[in-house]
């Protein structure tokens, strides 16, 4: 049955993927290509990457000498490794904190459990600048924390 039932099923889907590719993966492709590229004083600011061959073919003129200058250099390289282990270690205390709690929920009686699922969502519904507000309150010299 190929209906209009299932052309708008198909389409659907295809909206977010079409959002995907248009605001995340060509804007990554164009990262990567300006990364493997050589740096020139001109418009654009890069050399392409497949060129013209001598013998009339096409050639692959790009290399990875930037992501060598960056692992080379001891300042982007203790950077990065900071990076990681802030990530590493804010994945791991997500990971102790988020599972429990997960499965507490998915243990709790019926009656509770769209209540808990509430409270976990919602600090994500409050905007950016009141939870920054609210965390001047609790940290200021005289907030909360330092009234304990």
């Amino acid at each position: 049955m190929s209906g209009p039932g299932n052309r708008v099923r198909l389409l659907v889907p295809a909206v977010p993927a079409a959002w995907l590719v248009v605001f995340f993966l060509l804007p990554l492709v164009i990262v990567l290509r300006i990364s493997l590229s050589e740096s020139v004083l001109a418009t654009p600011p890069y050399t392409p990457l497949i060129g013209v061959a001598p013998d009339g073919g096409l050639a692959w003129q790009g290399s990875a000498g930037n992501y060598w200058f960056l692992a080379a250099d001891p300042l982007y390289l203790k950077a990065y490794l900071g990076s990681l282990r802030i990530a590493a270690v804010a994945t791991l205390i997500c990971l102790l904190i988020g599972y429990p709690m997960a499965y507490a929920i998915a243990r709790a009686p019926e009656a509770w459990r769209l209540a808990l699922v509430l409270l976990v969502v919602l600090p994500f519904w409050t905007s950016f600048l009141i939870r920054v507000y609210a965390w001047i309150g609790i940290l200021k010299p005289n907030g909360l924390i330092n009234n304990l």
